[in-house]
């Protein structure tokens, strides 16, 4: 199905730098019938087209209408940053970037941010646990690597905190009934004596 169809989905973006007298960038976006426009050139499609065949086929596309001209692209992930970062919300990255530089994508960490505890998950499955976000972050493991499509979530939680005045409280409140079962036990038995 995949041969079929392609890689790309509507809303993909990528990269496209073409050079010939000089070096022009464009951000390219699959529309709707998995067509893109390109430098004024007509619409290119990429139903069936492979991530791995987006150079040579963006090329060939190129070639039908401009002369020596050297085509490449660079495919950007869709990703959901979300939870304890400063603008969280969805971002395009791309794949050769590590895992940890998305934190940075949102604007950083916010102040309770726990990047310890990293989470990347596809709907409800979870992708990286815990326990293996330290060591991609640690490694400095890509999207690519990690398998980080378009649509994925990246989470960042929040830092448990210990609320002190709470616990302060239960043992305060903990206490005074231990004392109060105390007095209570005491006052019968002083009652059974006499």
């Amino acid at each position: 199905m995949r041969l079929q169809q392609g890689d790309f989905r509507v809303g993909d973006r990528f990269v496209i730098t073409l050079r010939q007298d000089s070096v022009r960038s464009d951000t390219a976006s699959v529309r709707d019938s998995l067509k893109v426009s390109v430098a004024n050139l007509p619409d290119a499609s990429l139903a069936g087209v492979l991530r791995s065949e987006l150079d040579e086929h963006m090329t060939a596309h190129v070639a039908r209408y401009l002369r020596n001209v050297s085509v490449r692209t660079s495919v950007l992930t869709r990703v959901a940053i979300l939870g304890a970062v400063r603008t969280p919300g969805f971002y395009y990255a791309s794949p050769d970037r590590p895992i940890s530089d998305l934190v940075m994508v949102a604007g950083g960490p916010a102040d309770q941010a726990n990047l310890n505890e990293l989470e990347v998950s596809r709907g409800t499955a979870k992708l990286l646990s815990v326990k293996d976000s330290r060591k991609a972050v640690k490694d400095g493991r890509t999207l690519e690597q990690l398998d980080v499509q378009s649509g994925d979530e990246v989470k960042i939680p929040i830092k448990k905190k210990i609320n002190w005045q709470i616990v302060i409280q239960s043992m305060l409140v903990v206490s005074s009934l231990f004392f109060a079962g105390l007095q209570f036990l005491q006052w019968y038995y002083n009652r059974q004596d006499q």
